[in-house]
């Protein structure tokens, strides 16, 4: 988000500087054509006018996004490991590491996570030396959010490492949580506590 903010406020410094531009050439044209009247008669002289309200054109990469769009559409390719990606994907990468290196670094922080929760050879004692070993990878970074997600890592560390055990999480909780909040705003409001808990164990149950 931060470097889609700094890519949005660098199109519109340029944009300013286009319109100065176009000002700045028009009033020299009106000057240069005080001074030197047209004299002539069906012959053309200089170079082509510029016209006052030309339309402004961003700044292209070499793949022919904008930094805007380049963001935008890396924004899903980026939630998924680049064993995925497809050949354009693989090409709008580059252009993205190449010009934020910021976004390299904290994407390859996270593919090594990523690794170290996919690995089905790790046991509890492993994957806490493979989780310290991310920790220093993360402390040598300046990136502040990485720091921010080992910090809450580390502070929840003994329930992560628990998910090394027989590997579950607590995602079809979470999903049963959602479909009883859904059921529920369907209704607006329960009266009978009862009622509605039978309800709910005679659709989900």
């Amino acid at each position: 988000m931060q470097s889609k903010r700094e890519a949005v406020k660098e199109e519109k410094k340029e944009k300013t500087e286009f319109k100065k531009r176009l000002l700045r050439n028009a009033k020299k044209r009106q000057k240069y054509a005080e001074k030197h009247p047209k004299t002539y008669k069906s012959k053309k002289r200089g170079r082509k006018l510029v016209r006052a309200n030309a339309r402004y054109i961003p700044t292209t990469l070499s793949n022919g996004d904008t930094p805007i769009d380049l963001l935008r559409k890396c924004r899903n390719m980026l939630l998924q490991s680049g064993e995925k990606w497809t050949d354009a994907q693989k090409e709008r990468a580059n252009v993205l590491f190449g010009k934020y290196p910021k976004i390299k670094e904290a994407y390859s922080l996270l593919c090594s996570l990523r690794s170290i929760l996919r690995d089905t050879t790790l046991n509890k004692e492993t994957a806490k030396s493979k989780l310290h070993e991310w920790y220093d990878k993360v402390a040598a970074s300046t990136l502040r959010e990485v720091k921010a997600a080992r910090d809450t890592i580390k502070l929840k560390e003994d329930q992560v490492l628990n998910y090394f055990v027989e590997r579950s999480t607590n995602a079809s909780a979470e999903s049963f949580n959602s479909k009883v909040k859904n059921f529920r705003a369907q209704l607006h409001r329960v009266l009978d506590v009862k009622f509605f808990m039978y309800r709910l164990c005679c659709i989900f149950g």
